[in-house]
């Protein structure tokens, strides 16, 4: 899985950097095979101001055209990259389990039956 990792308005350390891609892969690592690729922008979005202001986003392509995003904003950049991983990992959680039973209906639908006996 390609995790590509971008900081905007800060530098980007290696500890912040392995800190997101630890967290990023164990929140998509059972969804892998269907994961494209995952964007994580981190953001000081209020800069010397104070408060809640470090931003994750975290954006990922799924197989079949579908984009996944969560965010999340805290005053701990850690704390933020944490929280948005659970939230991407639920929400591709449900993506992929709609895709699934999307799959194994459309086999049984009406147009199914139509189709086989005008074969037969």
């Amino acid at each position: 899985m390609f995790i590509d990792t971008r900081a905007i308005g800060f530098a980007l350390t290696d500890g912040i950097r392995g800190h997101v891609e630890a967290r990023v892969e164990s929140a998509l690592g059972p969804f892998s095979k269907w994961v494209v690729k995952a964007t994580v922008r981190l953001e000081d979005v209020n800069a010397d101001h104070g408060g809640d202001d470090k931003r994750c986003s975290i954006v990922v392509a799924l197989r079949r055209h579908d984009v996944r995003v969560a965010e999340a904003i805290h005053a701990d950049l850690y704390a933020a990259v944490d929280k948005a991983a659970r939230r991407i990992r639920r929400s591709v959680r449900r993506a992929i389990k709609r895709q699934l039973t999307r799959d194994r209906r459309e086999p049984q639908g009406p147009a199914a039956l139509v189709t086989f006996y005008v074969r037969g």
